[in-house]
């Protein structure tokens, strides 16, 4: 099941990766016509909040399967000193639980901004937040922290 799961979890990350960028795209031409945030908008922004929450529940089940977050776990104390077993054990977890909260809260506060035109430019900053928290914890293959390769 473990071996299902990483390769699942690591096809989504493009997934949410696009959303997050569509986001972001759909944000800037919509600032540059000056428009209203609407119902429709708001929608826009919940499934990719959605696709991010099945990545995030993909994740959570991966956590409990994963051998390195076992290892972890195990043994604390001497896992904090091994870089790559940290990374998923601890630091990849805990942004990533991080960037789905944010997520959450930054889409779901645009609701009260239905029908003004600064809601556009409130999920600008918060998406470039959560892409950034999401782009420095991930494992690509290209990382100083932990290299995985882009696609499994």
């Amino acid at each position: 099941m473990y071996s299902y799961l990483l390769i699942i979890h690591s096809y989504l990350r493009w997934l949410v990766l696009a959303s997050i960028l569509i986001g972001l795209l759909f944000i800037i031409i919509k600032r540059s016509k000056k428009a209203i945030y609407t119902t429709k908008d708001y929608q826009l922004f919940k499934v990719i909040k959605n696709v991010f929450n099945l990545q995030f529940l993909v994740g959570i089940l991966l956590l409990t399967q994963s051998p390195m977050v076992k290892a972890f776990w195990s043994e604390v104390s001497q896992a904090v000193k091994w870089r790559e077993i940290r990374f998923f054990g601890l630091e990849h977890p805990f942004m990533m639980i991080l960037g789905v909260i944010l997520l959450n809260i930054f889409t779901d506060k645009t609701k009260e901004k239905i029908g003004s035109n600064n809601a556009f430019k409130y999920l600008f900053v918060s998406y470039l937040i959560i892409l950034f928290i999401l782009f420095v914890s991930i494992p690509w293959s290209f990382s100083p922290f932990t290299a995985r390769p882009n696609l499994r």
